[in-house]
């Protein structure tokens, strides 16, 4: 008799432009940020005309209320094309969780080329505020003796309010045609993100790439 040991990994790939390292504090957690939508508004005009995405790193003082004031351009890519202005203009409605009345804290903040294009975003490096147990996988992945021993699903969802995911479709499927898939779609609402990526785009609005990899171990019963 065997059982099945599930182990499930999510992957992040970061992109963007590369900015100067910092000593900040860097949040990671918010509970107010802007939306891909707030961002598109917002969009330099020079840099939409010209269709380049850019890159900025702000120095903030977090207040009690989470609210950021005095921010500071200390790092901006490409210079000359106004992402700095729009990013000073974003971090009037970010919200932090989590840090000190008065500390200073690094904010970092993409301005993805999709924009520029009038595209949606794809986000590179999520924060993800809640994941599917090890129990959710288990109930949802068929399963069968002699089965593949190996799987990869890739999800791409969209980002509503507050980082839940709906819409995901079924991006990579590794087998295909045993239903892992449609399985892994089926707990898309399981995940959500947080308000802002890692790299520091607005996640509501977005796009996100969610991929998992299942690993089914059987382990044979102990012998009495």
């Amino acid at each position: 008799m065997t059982r099945l040991v599930f182990a499930t990994a999510l992957a992040a790939m970061c992109a963007g432009p590369a900015l100067a390292q910092s000593s900040l504090t860097t949040p990671t957690a918010w509970t107010a940020a802007p939306t891909a939508a707030d961002m598109a508004a917002v969009y330099p005009a020079k840099a939409k005309a010209a269709g380049l995405g850019g890159g900025v790193e702000l120095a903030c003082t977090a207040m009690s209320s989470g609210s950021l004031k005095d921010c500071d351009v200390i790092a901006e890519a490409p210079r000359g094309y106004g992402f700095g202005s729009a990013a000073r203009t974003l971090a009037q409605s970010i919200k932090v969780a989590g840090v000190p009345n008065g500390t200073e804290v690094r904010v970092p903040i993409s301005f993805p080329q999709a924009l520029a294009k009038g595209e949606v975003a794809t986000i590179k490096t999520p924060l993800w505020a809640a994941l599917p147990t090890v129990q959710d996988l288990q109930a949802a992945v068929p399963k069968s003796e002699g089965g593949p021993n190996e799987m990869r699903v890739v999800l791409v969802c969209d980002v509503q309010a507050g980082g839940s995911l709906s819409g995901c479709v079924v991006d990579r499927e590794e087998p295909a045609g045993q239903g892992f898939g449609s399985a892994i779609q089926a707990i898309g609402p399981k995940f959500k993100v947080n308000l802002m990526s890692g790299e520091g785009v607005p996640a509501v609005g977005a796009k996100v790439r969610v991929p998992v990899r299942i690993d089914l171990k059987p382990v044979q019963q102990a012998t009495k």
